[in-house]
């Protein structure tokens, strides 16, 4: 527009002069020449300033939109993660908000665990046993967690820290509170500590850190509502170096060495200190996916050793074998199965006592056993779903279940067991996409090697919020 008006102003300023050139002195023309040029220049002046500020306004909005540019939220390169501002990193983070209520049918298994822990339920005829009808809720299986990953030169960095709030209750004391410790945290606040789940890395084949046991089928293992899930498989999570070796034909193939623990018993039932472990523990796995469904075989190899620093020092290998899998059947649906064996197998059984060290002999006796776990589920729509598991574990006899007979803890309440089995009848129903509503009812049976018999029965409703 104002260069319109300089124009404008040159035109007027031509045609001025030539129009007075026969009357005007050429005084007067000088006059009026001077008059206008003023004015042109005053116009330009004013252009020229004009000018400066559009650039300055550009030049500011163009630095508002880079520095907004750089704090926006940018996709990273994991699925729900966003990059941090200024580096290559993704972080995502997530977390379970989760409330359970149990109604205990039949006996008292909750003071043992807030969830089905079958091992030692009340045996028949014990004051456990007839307390019925109890009714609890809790949310300490609520957890928190932080991914992240970084590009580098030997590929994409991962990292993982996750937790919960299934811990012991704060009291202050255990030794005044005792085995009132639950009860005490129920009257005033209900806190639980914060436990750690997961915490490691993985960079290619490599993963470090604590995480599920590589002898432990995760994706096999059938959903319940019941935070413990069915008996009969195995439920570990410990510190390890694992790699992976994946081929396209032919599966993956992982080895790992993992965190030892040699658990035995003394001739009293109860954990022995001597217990001392030098060795970790060695895991070999394969798994391999199919278009029908997928398969995994797995083998563990752990010390059991006894070292008191005075003068016993005895050890055995304990070792394990499991096979699991999944068969797909009619439209989503599909079967589970895990089936786990061996002697001296401990604690990657859920739950076994464990080996037991002979003071007579000089002499680690292993237990011997085996677990069958199987499931169905079944996609009844969209945001319903169906879960059928039935799980049972076998202690077969042999000297170590005659040493734990013969020095009395083959049986009670905490005795070893020679069967254990249960079963899960439940629903899930997602209303809106982050929420689980769920509600199972659970049976289970146990005996001891005396022949002492215990049962459960409960119902375990779920209300979950997913942060994912």
């Amino acid at each position: 527009m104002k260069l319109n008006k300089i124009t404008l102003a040159l035109l007027a300023l031509g045609i001025g002069l030539g129009g007075n050139a026969g009357a005007a002195t050429d005084a007067e023309r000088i006059a009026q020449l001077e008059a206008q040029m003023k004015a042109l220049m005053e116009q330009l002046a004013a252009l020229k300033a004009s000018t400066t500020s559009a650039n300055q306004e550009v030049a500011d909005l163009k630095d508002q939109v880079s520095a907004q540019g750089k704090e926006a939220v940018v996709a990273g390169d994991i699925p729900g993660s966003f990059r941090v501002p200024g580096s290559e990193t993704s972080v995502r983070l997530y977390g379970v908000g989760e409330l359970n209520m149990v109604h205990e049918m039949k006996g008292d298994g909750g003071k043992n665990d807030y969830a089905t822990f079958m091992p030692y339920m009340p045996l028949r005829g014990s004051a456990e046993a007839k307390r019925n009808g109890e009714t609890y809720l809790h949310a300490r299986t609520s957890r928190i967690g932080i991914e992240a990953a970084t590009p580098t030169e030997y590929g994409l960095l991962m990292a993982k820290v996750e937790g919960d709030f299934n811990n012991d209750p704060r009291t202050g004391n255990s030794a005044v509170y005792g085995s009132l410790a639950n009860i005490y945290t129920q009257q005033a606040t209900n806190s639980y500590d914060f436990r750690l789940r997961h915490a490691y890395f993985q960079l290619g084949s490599w993963l470090v850190g604590q995480t599920w046991s590589t002898f432990m089928d995760v994706d096999n293992t059938p959903e319940t509502v019941d935070f413990n899930g069915p008996i009969g498989s195995t439920f570990v999570r410990q510190p390890q170096i694992r790699y992976t070796y994946s081929t396209p034909q032919y599966g993956k193939f992982i080895g790992a060495i993992e965190n030892s623990a040699s658990y035995v018993l003394d001739s009293t039932g109860a954990a022995t200190s001597a217990g001392f472990a030098k060795v970790p523990d060695l895991v070999a796995r394969w798994d391999k996916a199919y278009d029908w469904g997928s398969v995994s075989l797995r083998a563990v190899s752990h010390e059991l050793r006894i070292d008191d620093g005075a003068g016993i020092d005895e050890r055995k290998r304990g070792w394990g074998l499991s096979a699991s899998g999944q068969i797909k059947t009619f439209g989503d649906d599909f079967v589970s199965w895990i089936v786990t064996g061996g002697t001296g197998i401990g604690r990657y059984f859920n739950y076994i006592e464990g080996a037991a060290y002979d003071p007579a002999t000089g002499k680690i006796l292993r237990e011997k056993a085996l677990g069958v776990v199987l499931g169905y589920q079944q996609k009844v729509s969209d945001t319903f779903r169906m879960n059928y598991v039935v799980g049972t574990q076998k202690t077969y006899t042999n000297d170590y279940t005659d040493f734990a007979i013969a020095n009395g803890f083959g049986g009670g309440q905490y005795g070893v067991n020679k069967r254990v089995t249960q079963a899960h009848i439940g629903g899930i129903w997602n209303p809106i996409k982050p929420v689980d509503v769920g509600l199972e009812y659970i049976w289970g049976k146990r005996e001891t090697l005396l022949g002492e018999k215990g049962d459960m029965s409960r119902i375990n409703f779920l209300a979950r919020y997913n942060l994912n």
